[in-house]
């Protein structure tokens, strides 16, 4: 049986798809992270302004798509 990578957190995109976070490397300011956990990519961090404008939501870059860790769900 093939091991699957740990899953810590989860973003809902839609009914069929999740981006899975697997790990956070603070030192390198970056995610491990995955659709539905099939093949996990580092992802870099990063801040991006709120929809209302007044303050900056850290998370992470999920190739163009910003995921803040704000709405990433524990496991």
């Amino acid at each position: 049986m093939k091991d699957k990578m740990k899953t810590i957190g989860v973003y809902c995109v839609c009914n069929t798809m999740g981006i899975c976070v697997h790990e956070i490397d603070c030192c390198e300011d970056r995610v491990l992270a995955s659709a539905n956990g099939e093949n996990p990519q580092w992802c870099p961090m990063n801040e991006q302004t709120r929809s209302d404008g007044e303050e900056a939501e850290l998370g992470f870059l999920f190739g163009s798509f910003f995921v803040p860790f704000s709405e990433v769900m524990r496991v």
